[in-house]
């Protein structure tokens, strides 16, 4: 579990290796575009299905080897080569499928179908050319934290609603990108990575309430996006709408309120990265009718992997990323409650970086180290940390 890294870097960019890293895996993200093999799966039909539609879905998916059915109407005749358990939709236990296929548009069945999917499960639901009657409470929470996918068709193939699904996470060339609660310390990792990540063509959007944030996000982000022709655009959300429509949305912010208004801003084809910690319990009212009508996607990670950190650190060894980008301030072990308190108050728009070796430095922001440590304030980059500034950090607390 251990992984090796180069003197050169500094102790902070390597610290902050993880925390990229779970920015990273929201991208790297690998979608599953078939049925979950060996899994369980339920389909659910308010209406007849036509002969072969299952049978030529399942050549292309993947073929289940059994299926529970939960329809007024039998089995079409494709399927009686296939293992089917005929059930009632109270009868059956929550989270226990991982892939659910509704055929249908009642708002009250596919609400019920939600909890039934296990976690990193797949519900596809199929409108057969109708509507749903009305928004639908869907569990947004689980999206990330249960990495549960939604996809859809309006038709009537469920091998449709598949290839709407993305291979991964990752933007696309050409993605016009808004980054909403972009102001905060992961939202600064979002909007950096965007726009230091060599995909030709993309914008990059960064909205936020706070106009200081802002401020502090495009002192850092201006000068990337120049040096790597990319547009950059900040919005203050609360003062300014933007009227357009964006390919790939990122909700830094745990407002559920805030998927639903996605999908309104989404062109078609869209991701959307519930990134937020929206928890698991919470549900949010989704007009999943545009979802479907738009080919649109939730995507939705917690945590990274090794690989991730491996290559977020390749990354920061070739100097395609600075992880240093979004220190904001510095303190020793004495600092640190104080530290845990400005996460928790939104006081300080960065990661706050704790050397134990500094004994009796406390909670420092790097806007005040001109004033309380200027021998250290002059090794900043345009205000940015650097291993410069580190090492003069160290070597100070290490002469006291």
């Amino acid at each position: 579990m251990l992984i090796p890294v180069p003197e050169k870097l500094s102790a902070s960019a390597v610290a902050l290796i993880e925390p990229w890293a779970c920015v990273e895996d929201a991208y790297a993200c690998k979608e599953r575009r078939v049925l979950k093999v060996n899994g369980k799966m339920l389909i659910a039909a308010d209406i007849r299905l036509s002969e072969n539609i299952l049978s030529e879905f399942f050549e292309q998916c993947g073929k289940p080897t059994q299926i529970t059915w939960i329809s007024k109407f039998s089995p079409p005749v494709d399927l009686k080569n296939t293992k089917i358990k005929k059930m009632s939709i109270t009868e059956i236990e929550n989270f226990t499928y991982d892939d659910i296929i509704y055929f249908g548009s009642n708002s009250e069945t596919v609400e019920t179908l939600f909890n039934k999917i296990t976690p990193k499960g797949l519900i596809n639901i199929v409108l057969c050319g109708d509507v749903f009657e009305r928004d639908i409470k869907t569990p947004v929470g689980r999206i990330h934290y249960g990495g549960i996918r939604i996809t859809g068709a309006s038709g009537t193939n469920p091998a449709d609603s598949m290839k709407y699904i993305p291979e991964t996470g990752e933007i696309r060339n050409s993605d016009k990108i808004n980054i909403i609660g972009a102001g905060g310390p992961m939202g600064l990792m979002h909007v950096v990575r965007n726009i230091c990540h060599d995909i030709e063509r993309v914008r990059v959007y960064a909205g936020d309430i706070d106009d200081i944030r802002l401020e502090n996000l495009t002192k850092i982000a201006k000068p990337l996006a120049a040096k790597n022709d990319v547009e950059y655009t900040a919005y203050n959300s609360k003062k300014e709408k933007v009227n357009d429509t964006f390919s790939y949305t990122v909700l830094m912010t745990p407002i559920p309120e805030l998927v639903g208004d996605s999908i309104l801003t989404s062109s078609e084809g869209g991701i959307i990265n519930i990134f937020a910690g929206i928890p698991a319990s919470v549900y949010a009212h989704i007009d999943l009718n545009s979802y479907i009508k738009k080919q649109l996607y939730f995507i939705g990670t917690s945590g990274s992997t090794i690989q991730d950190m491996k290559v977020v650190l390749e990354k920061v060894e070739k100097g395609k990323l600075d992880t240093n980008t979004s220190v904001g301030a510095v303190c020793g072990l004495d600092g640190a409650i104080e530290g845990i308190k400005a996460v928790e108050n939104r006081s300080i728009a960065g990661k706050i970086i704790v050397f134990p070796d500094c004994k009796g430095l406390g909670l420092t922001d790097l806007e005040e180290l001109g004033e309380k440590m200027p021998e250290v304030a002059k090794y900043l980059n345009n205000g940015l940390w650097t291993k410069q500034a580190e090492q003069k950090l160290l070597e100070i607390y290490r002469q006291a």
